[in-house]
């Protein structure tokens, strides 16, 4: 499995977790916001992004980039920067 697809993953149950929208519903290409993910819970998701993946994150990654697709590809990139 590649590391887009482990960070693609754990967003998704992120996601299901905190908003109760079962994961198979979460979408690649939907914005996080039409989940009910809201500003905190956004902020929450990168903190524990960078606990799980080692790496440093602006607190406004969520919304640079708004879907599971975007953002993992995202955390993908600076985790392969970081060298983890």
């Amino acid at each position: 499995m590649s590391i887009e697809h482990d960070i693609a993953d754990f967003i998704t149950a992120f996601i299901a977790d905190r908003t109760g929208v079962p994961a198979h519903d979460i979408e690649p290409d939907e914005n996080l916001g039409s989940y009910g993910l809201g500003s905190m819970q956004a902020v929450d998701l990168v903190g524990s992004l960078e606990d799980r993946y080692g790496v440093t994150l602006p607190p406004a990654l969520v919304f640079q980039y708004p879907t599971v697709g975007e953002l993992s590809v995202a955390v993908a990139q600076r985790a392969a920067t970081a060298g983890v």
